[in-house]
């Protein structure tokens, strides 16, 4: 059952109460707090045996994936990591801020552990969370429910089982999208709202907020990956393409952060069509570790569509669970993910970037090969109009605590002038 507006209201009232309390500690006492939560759900417990047992038919992942996306999440923070983060965002202000009353939140769920920073950055410095929960698809009918076992529930439980009362400044209420009155009641208390889903969810929720209410947006994103000459090599392609096959099997490529399109630089002697090879044998190996989950219904049905018409325009390499299309000629359609992705080839890196640059708005991550990555970092920081950050291959799903978020710090929107 949904949550109605008075209860609403009611959970808002209560975080930004116990926001009080979570401000009287220190900064380290608060990242003690979250580093011993976030182990509670990864390591060896009572809560993590039940993120284990629930999460798979939650987020339609494979136990092995979520196992995978919890430790690879939680892991990142550590105390040291989130002293660091909390320093960086203080210092920025130099004493002249202070953190703001409430945050409502507003989560997506494709991937899960996506909450994970969007709610404890807020906490760590100080900003009580009130949190409308992602809802989840059943993937035989495609219908939504409500993710009343989900991870933000867990993280719940794990903040209040390590501080009873610091976890008290987190609050999560449930109703699905588009209520007016709801989304009123949500948003009636905060003095910041961070909202990730669709471009028309967070356009939504923009034109509810008014100019009175800040709204950092999370909207639609994907992200692509680069692979130069130098990853080619006999010595490094596979470990290239190793990287790849993570960061493509990743919470089944549903992600913002997930490559939906791969720019491989050719030469005389290295070709696209090898690449693509030493790429889906990866996969191959990849899925072993950590399988696929279910295909929805409407996922199937866009699957068979973009490898049939793959098949004709290019070339197709598929596995059981992957497929991987070589689209000459600078254009491509957009996969229905869930380990479906392009090749494409590119004479170099300036022609990879002006391919990207018809997405730019959309684009998230560039993840590339050692050789190629200080070359895409500063040509990313150049172009100011794009939001796009550099990464390693292999590392695209598993940010940093601290890493830009779309273009802007993780922590903005939470502190206020004095």
């Amino acid at each position: 059952m949904a949550d109605d507006p008075p209860t609403i209201r009611a959970r808002a009232r209560s975080a930004q109460q116990y926001g009080a309390v979570l401000r009287s500690r220190s900064t380290e006492e608060r990242a003690t707090w979250i580093e011993g939560a976030a182990r509670a759900l990864c390591e060896e417990s009572d809560l993590a045996g039940k993120a284990l047992r629930t999460l798979p038919a939650v987020t339609g992942l494979s136990p092995p994936m979520v196992a995978w996306g919890l430790r690879t999440t939680l892991g990142t923070a550590t105390r040291d990591a989130l002293r660091a983060l909390a320093n960086n965002a203080l210092a920025t202000d130099a004493g002249r801020s202070e953190p703001i009353s409430l945050v409502s939140i507003v989560l997506a769920g494709n991937v899960f552990t996506a909450a994970f920073r969007a709610i404890v950055v807020p906490l760590l410095l100080g900003v009580p969370v009130l949190v409308k929960a992602a809802s989840s698809l059943d993937r035989a009918t495609d219908t939504k429910s409500y993710e009343r076992d989900g991870f933000a529930a867990l993280l719940q439980d794990a903040l209040r089982l390590r501080d009873s009362e610091l976890g008290r400044a987190l609050e999560i209420v449930e109703f699905q999208g588009g209520d007016l009155r709801r989304e009123a009641a949500l948003l009636e208390l905060a003095e910041a709202a961070s909202v990730y889903g669709s471009d028309a969810a967070v356009s939504a929720i923009e034109a509810r907020a008014g100019k009175h209410l800040p709204v950092v947006a999370h909207g639609h994103g994907v992200s692509a990956a680069y692979c130069s000459v130098a990853s080619q090599s006999a010595e490094t392609i596979e470990q290239t393409v190793s990287n790849l096959a993570t960061d493509l099997c990743a919470y089944d490529q549903r992600g913002c952060l997930s490559p939906q399109v791969i720019y491989v630089e050719e030469s005389a002697e290295v070709r696209a069509e090898r690449f693509t090879e030493f790429a889906a044998h990866a996969l191959s190996k990849t899925q072993l570790s950590l399988p696929r989950g279910p295909l929805p219904a409407s996922v199937a049905a866009a699957q068979t569509q973009w490898r049939g018409l793959a098949e004709v325009e290019g070339t197709l390499l598929r596995g059981a669970a992957y497929a991987l299309a070589i689209q000459r000629g600078g254009s491509f359609r957009w996969s229905p993910g869930y380990r479906n992705a392009t090749v494409v080839p590119v004479l170099g890196l300036a022609e990879a970037l002006e391919s990207m640059g018809r997405f730019a708005e959309h684009l998230k991550c560039v993840g590339t090969d050692p050789a190629a990555l200080d070359a895409v970092a500063l040509e990313l920081e150049g172009r100011r109009d794009w939001a796009a950050y550099a990464t390693a291959l292999g590392t695209m799903q598993t940010p940093s605590i601290d890493a830009p978020a779309d273009g802007r710090a993780v922590w903005e929107g939470l502190l206020k002038p004095r």
